[in-house]
């Protein structure tokens, strides 16, 4: 099988493969190196859309990729347009798969609940407009018929009529689970209910859950997984099926209730998906991470330190990660050569993926055959 945009597209699934069964005989790395010519220099790290490299202002420059939140008009061509152009302008080298992130928000999952989305002018994004105002009033259930849906699956159908074979759509995020009921009944009404009525908590849960079945299957079908397979985000790939799971709101709930409420639901997604990466997002949720390790289904984990605290050293929380038994996803912030080689012969796991440059597609791949001699040493200490 073979992608116009990654013509080693088949020794990657290959490594993808090995990379989830533990069996990587090295670090896995997302290289983009612009083509000769390519005069864009802007935000470009493993997928065209992705909300972090955005806001930004357009220049215009072929190789520029689509902007996150792209299409919100239903104009899909000069979108599809501009990402053959950025899929032409560069070479995906190692384990860097081309993809387009489609997203109309991070709450998107809640908007397919019924939510509507609002832009905000601060964040750059849309953001979800809490519905839920009585728990016995409410029905939660995957709106097919809803506005978002359809516009995420007309958007999808575009893309794919164009793009089939050249690269892959990874579609919205779904962000289940607690993160579900706090978009649509707001966070701090939320955490009350949890506490005063923890039974009607549990059965909206219970309804997401499903909800998440229906719309994960649905992406299957339109994204036709059983063929090309899935990726996500962090531009994680799998012959399977995945998303990138997370709970956001946990954060701001005791390590006892992340068992009650959000424990059971991430073993509910872990068991639909065939490859399971979880977004640890921010310092807040660290007291969580026994109980996530503690997951048979979770493979990595794929820690963003949050605003303020890029610079910090958390290598003690890769550590205890691996430790834990998990791999590692370094994906979301670039890593220099010399660190990767580092951070291979340091931790134990073979599920290590990281996300770095290189100036030329020959520094690239010289880089990939350095890898290809490292020796994993087990280190009983990290």
């Amino acid at each position: 099988m073979e992608l116009g945009f990654k013509p080693d597209f088949e020794e990657a699934r290959g490594r993808w493969t090995a990379f989830w069964k533990g069996e990587s005989t090295r670090p896995l790395v997302s290289i983009i190196v612009p083509k000769p010519g390519t005069k864009y220099r802007g935000p470009n790290k493993h997928l065209a859309g992705l909300p972090w490299e955005t806001p930004f202002t357009p220049t215009g420059l072929p190789g520029e990729p689509p902007v996150y939140l792209a299409c919100l008009d239903g104009n899909f061509q000069p979108v599809i347009d501009q990402l053959l152009a950025w899929g032409e302008a560069y070479d995906f080298i190692g384990e860097a798969i081309p993809g387009y992130y489609l997203e109309f928000g991070p709450d998107t999952f809640a908007a397919y609940l019924g939510a509507e989305l609002h832009y905000d002018e601060d964040s750059k994004s849309n953001w979800c407009l809490p519905f839920v105002e009585d728990w016995d009033e409410v029905e939660i259930r995957f709106q097919r018929e809803g506005h978002w849906w359809q516009l995420t699956r007309a958007f999808i159908r575009a893309l794919r009529a164009q793009c089939d074979g050249k690269l892959l759509i990874v579609p919205p995020t779904l962000v289940g689970n607690l993160d579900a009921l706090a978009a649509i009944r707001g966070a701090a009404n939320l955490f009350v209910d949890m506490m005063e009525e923890p039974e009607k908590i549990q059965r909206a849960l219970e309804a997401v859950c499903r909800a998440h079945t229906e719309i994960i299957n649905a992406y299957a079908e339109e994204l036709a997984w059983d063929e090309w397979g899935s990726l996500n985000i962090e531009a994680t790939y799998t012959t399977g099926r995945h998303s990138r799971p997370q709970c956001d709101a946990s954060c701001m709930i005791s390590m006892q209730m992340f068992q009650e409420f959000v424990l059971p639901c991430l073993q509910y997604e872990a068991n639909e998906q065939d490859a399971f990466v979880f977004h640890l997002d921010g310092p807040g949720a660290l007291h969580h991470v026994e109980a996530l390790c503690g997951m048979d289904k979770l493979d990595v984990i794929a820690f963003m330190p949050g605003t303020g605290n890029e610079g910090k050293d958390w290598s003690e929380l890769a550590a205890k990660i691996d430790r834990l038994g998990k791999g590692h996803l370094f994906a979301s912030t670039k890593t220099s050569q010399a660190e990767i080689k580092a951070a291979w012969q340091k931790y134990n796991s073979r599920k290590l993926f990281f996300c770095t440059d290189a100036a030329s597609r020959m520094e690239a791949e010289d880089f990939i055959a350095e890898l290809e001699q490292l020796e994993k040493v087990r280190n009983d200490d990290s």
